[in-house]
Order: structure tokens, then sequence, then C-alpha cells
């Protein structure tokens, strides 16, 4: 009879003998989106009706893209586990890179003997096919000691990709022709984006964390707090948008433009804040508490010097979900007339200009993953290497 301890190793080993089923799945994706949906849609001009077409369609980078997918695949369902972790990031770099270059020629191919004012714009299969590409670049972060390879496929990623946009024709797709058409409207949309979203973050961090301190300490006022941050969340942006104007006019305010927007997202950004300095502050141990009272420490220097150093973390993820929020729902007050991104947005809706909507969607993504990922590394800094 095998011994229990030798089942459970065995158990927890076997996932890593077969399939890795995160990966294959994200290949499998790539897979079927090159051979059913389309790459890139043509279109004689940014509004009318497009045509679709497949990778297949975009020539010999096209079969290219799609033998590297089944090569993606074969490596998730094949490979043993010791290869595999080497070998998956390379692929999920190829695939990157394959994608890019099959975007850039099908654009040039459709777009030649054009009139100008043709477009190419990025098809539902491309999407699908970058989806699971990002599947293969998560998978292949569970794999233990393949973090050179996946720094060195990524530097691959990279020049391969500006590769293709040098050279490859990715500058031949709508949404950079749409951003060389604007490009002074979208960096005064991007500035005043980030200084918008920014900002009232930073209010937001300066209202909540003595707010959530407070709450601690004050055991009536920690209802009011967290069920009046709460009830603001439950707000529609536009309605609270809305909301604000009587108040601010009964003031003299404007109830248009930055400042209702600065208070609207300030309000929906302290939940997350509050709630998170409230939770790490609570979680302390009791008994370090006790022990700093013990060391003769007042009231404040426990709060700076013990409490607040190990709820830091969890104060930080707060401010985290905060920044996510304040970054999407920014967009939103470009009705009230704030030059957001979301200008962008609204105005491709309007005219029904896909390659618009993208052009202020796609940056929003972009700061939201950078923000999500530059905190989590500062929460992470933040947290001692004994309770990490």
């Amino acid at each position: 009879m095998t011994p229990p301890a030798a089942e459970n190793a065995q158990v927890a080993q076997s996932p890593e003998r077969g399939i890795d089923r995160v990966a294959a799945f994200g290949a499998a994706v790539a897979v079927v989106a090159c051979l059913l949906l389309p790459l890139t849609v043509f279109r004689a001009n940014r509004i009318v009706a497009g045509s679709p077409h497949t990778a297949l369609s975009a020539g010999p980078a096209g079969w290219i893209l799609l033998a590297v997918c089944v090569a993606a695949l074969a490596v998730a369902a094949l490979a043993r586990p010791s290869v595999r972790g080497r070998v998956l990031p390379l692929s999920a770099a190829a695939l990157t890179v394959a994608l890019a270059w099959a975007l850039g020629r099908a654009a040039v191919t459709l777009r030649a003997g054009q009139p100008v004012i043709s477009r190419v714009s990025i098809g539902a299969g491309a999407w699908l096919v970058a989806a699971g590409c990002t599947v293969l670049w998560f998978a292949s972060r569970s794999y233990d000691g393949a973090a050179s390879f996946r720094r060195a496929a990524a530097g691959l990623a990279a020049a391969g990709f500006a590769g293709a946009a040098l050279i490859g024709g990715l500058g031949q797709l709508s949404i950079v022709t749409e951003y060389g058409d604007r490009t002074a409207e979208f960096w005064a949309a991007v500035g005043t984006h980030l200084t918008l979203a920014g900002g009232s973050l930073a209010l937001a961090v300066l209202i909540g964390v003595p707010l959530g301190v407070l709450s601690l300490r004050v055991r009536w006022l920690r209802t009011t707090t967290l069920g009046v941050v709460g009830l603001i969340q439950t707000v529609p942006s536009l309605a609270l948008l809305g909301l604000l104007v009587f108040p601010l006019a009964a003031l003299g305010l404007p109830g248009i433009g930055p400042l209702p927007g600065v208070i609207a997202l300030t309000l929906y950004a302290l939940l997350p804040i509050v709630r998170n300095t409230y939770v790490g502050l609570s979680g302390v141990d009791p008994a370090i508490v006790d022990a700093g009272r013990g060391m003769g420490m007042s009231g404040s220097q426990l709060l700076l010097r013990v409490e607040a150093p190990l709820a830091l973390p969890l104060v930080i993820e707060g401010v985290r979900s905060a920044a996510v929020l304040v970054i999407g729902i920014a967009a939103v007050v470009a009705f009230v007339g704030v030059g957001t991104l979301g200008v962008l947005v609204f105005e491709g809706w309007g005219v029904q200009a896909d390659d618009l909507i993208l052009l202020g969607a796609v940056p929003m993504v972009v700061m939201a993953v950078v923000a999500d990922a530059g905190l989590r590394a500062l929460a992470r800094a933040a947290t001692s290497p004994g309770i990490r």
C-alpha cells in the first residue's frame, strides 16, 4: 500500500505530468480564431460596413500565425513540464510577433491601390488571438526556474513588435491612422485623463485614510462612514454627475467642467480606500498593540509605528482598486465638458467609427494595467518579508 504522504505527493504532482490546461485553452482559442474569425476588416472609409478577412487570406504571414498557434497548442499539450516551462514563454513571444506581422502585412495588402480614406480595422479574430496569447504569458509564469526565459522571451516579443510597427505595416491599421489625424487631441486627452484621475485619487487618499482610522477608533462613526461610502458606489456615474449640478449651483460653483468631475471621482474612490484602511488596521494582532502600550507608546505612536506599517499593504491594495476604478469612470466625465479620453470614445460611437473608439479605450486599459501593476509591486515591497 502506498503511504499517505507519497500518495499526496503524487496527487500534487499529477497536474504537472499532463496537459497544461490553462495554456492549452489559450492556444486553442488562438487556433480557432485564426481559422474561423476575421483577422482584419477592410472598409472603403471609416464608417461604411466592411468586408472581413481571415488570417489565412493575409498570405504567408497569416499561415505563419496559424502555424505558431498550432505549435503553442502542441507545447501546452505534449511537452514535458521541464521543457514546457522554457518553451512556453518563447511560444507566447512567437505568437505575439506573428500576430503583429500578420496584422501589418494584411493591412498593407488590403490597402494597396485603395484610396487614402480606406481603413483596415483589427478584426475579432485578432483580438481573440491576442487574448489567447495573454493566457499563454500568464500560464508561463506558473513554472519555477524559467524567469530568465520569460525575460528573454519578453525582449524578443518587444523587438518583433517594434519591427512590425516600423517596417511590417502596422502603421497602415486604421487605429494608427486615427491617431495620426488626432495626435494633438489625443495627447491632450491623455494628459487631462491622467490629471483628473490622479488628482481625484490623491484627494480620496487624503480623505479616505483618516476616515478609515476614525472608523476604527470611533464606533458610531464606523457604521455611518462605511454605509455612506458604500451607498455612493451604488449611484450610477452619470446620475451622480447630474445630482452634483444643483448643490454646486446653489454654492455659486460651476456644475459643468472639472470640478464636478473631481468630486464624483473622489467620492467613488473612497469606498475601497476607507474599507481597506479599516480592515487593515482592525486586523493587526491585539497582542502587538498591547506590547506597544506596555512599552509606553501613545496612541499616535502606536498608529504610526506599529499599526500603520502592518496595515500599509492592505491600504495600498485599496488605493490600487480605487485607481483602476477612477481611470475607467474618468471617461464618463466627458459628458460634463472635460476633455478626457472619453471624448474620443463617445465621438467614435456617435459616428460609428470603431477605431476612434479604440483610440480612446485602449490607452485607458493601458493606464489601468500600469497602475494596477505598479501599485501591486508597491504593496509587495511594503509587505515585510516575514509576512510575505
